[in-house]
């Protein structure tokens, strides 16, 4: 678990410091600070935000950079984490003190799974939300996904980089481009394939009932491996050039939110794409728990259980119970026997 944690010039916070239990309560009023605090434990163990992609907005205002620094405490082991980022985009990553390597090294230390009501936007919002959930949580299951992945994202940059100026365009480049996105959307759509499937037992087994079974189907821009996406790349070759972009390949391919076997856009309810997000998230933390261990998941849970009925938040706190560390943000400490046993952290605005 997070034992002690710091940060510096995150958002509202200018300089804190806390001790955590494995259970902790994070009390305050709205706009005090809580879910900034969720946002940079999240952020120390998958360096990303659950809230922005944009650096800039995490950087407290007047200040040219953060840092973060935890505290990872496993049965009779320390590991002390830090990272940092300047508004230019310079990144430091430290593991005991010595720099790391790469962000796919830092971030196999702890799992944090971020339960906040965004996450509706997964079910409702645009594919790409869809695929950064899924890719995100193929990623930390599996180190193999996230090096695919990455190879992937690399020779589409470059791509891209030479579709931008489609009158000097080397075609030996671009084919040389598209053979290694084939290959690389090959696999990654398989592996997305297989993904599913098991993401769909651990959905199954949350509903309490048929008429609340959620189900998720990906649909791929292509499936019948590389060959295939190598004559789509060459059929849609020029109309890229004319757009000056990539639209052929696995980031656009798309998942769907099914409700008892019905594709839930357009008739759902808020209440039904809100349940369908929670049971999603609950789906990849046992996925995360299943793969590395209870243990090294961190559950962050900002405001999602108000609305839940008994029934509901009995489920979802049976579900998470057994992760390494919970941390719960709320207006006031909560009647739930659940968190009797909780370290109540009061947050105040500064």
């Amino acid at each position: 678990m997070i034992g002690e944690f710091r940060a510096l010039n995150w958002r509202s916070f200018e300089r804190t410091h806390w001790f955590f239990e494995e259970k902790n309560l994070l009390v305050g009023c709205n706009g005090s600070g809580k879910s900034n605090l969720l946002e940079a434990l999240g952020f120390l163990g998958i360096l990303r935000s659950f809230r922005t992609a944009k650096i800039s907005e995490l950087i407290r205002n007047d200040t040219q950079e953060f840092h973060l620094r935890g505290v990872w405490q496993e049965s009779k082991s320390k590991t002390v984490l830090e990272t940092g980022m300047t508004a230019a985009g310079e990144r430091l990553l430290l593991v005991n003190g010595s720099r790391e390597r790469s962000g796919r090294d830092f971030i196999r230390h702890f799992f944090p799974v971020v339960f906040a009501p965004e996450d509706m936007e997964i079910v409702s919002g645009t594919p790409g939300v869809r695929r950064r959930f899924f890719d995100m949580t193929a990623s930390q299951i599996s180190d193999s996904y996230v090096n695919i992945l990455h190879d992937y994202i690399a020779a589409l940059k470059l791509r891209n980089m030479l579709l931008k100026n489609p009158r000097k365009i080397d075609l030996a480049k671009l084919e040389a481009y598209e053979g290694l996105m084939a290959f690389a959307a090959a696999e990654l759509t398989e592996r997305r394939q297989k993904f599913i499937m098991e993401f769909n037992r651990m959905l199954s087994a949350l509903a309490p009932s048929k008429a609340e079974q959620i189900s998720i189907e990906y649909h791929p821009q292509c499936s019948a491996g590389a060959e295939s996406y190598l004559a789509l790349f060459a059929r849609n070759r020029g109309r890229e050039m004319e757009k000056r972009t990539t639209l052929t390949g696995c980031h656009l391919d798309d998942y769907r939110f099914c409700l008892a076997g019905r594709i839930m856009r357009g008739f759902a309810s808020n209440g039904q794409n809100r349940m369908a997000a929670l049971n999603s998230k609950l789906a990849a933390a046992r996925m995360l728990m299943q793969n590395h261990g209870a243990e090294k998941l961190v559950a962050l849970v900002d405001d999602v259980t108000g609305e839940l009925d008994k029934k509901h938040r009995e489920m979802f706190f049976e579900t998470i119970a057994p992760s390494g560390q919970l941390f719960f943000t709320y207006t006031s400490v909560p009647d739930d026997r659940f968190f009797k046993d909780a370290k109540v952290q009061k947050i105040t605005r500064d």
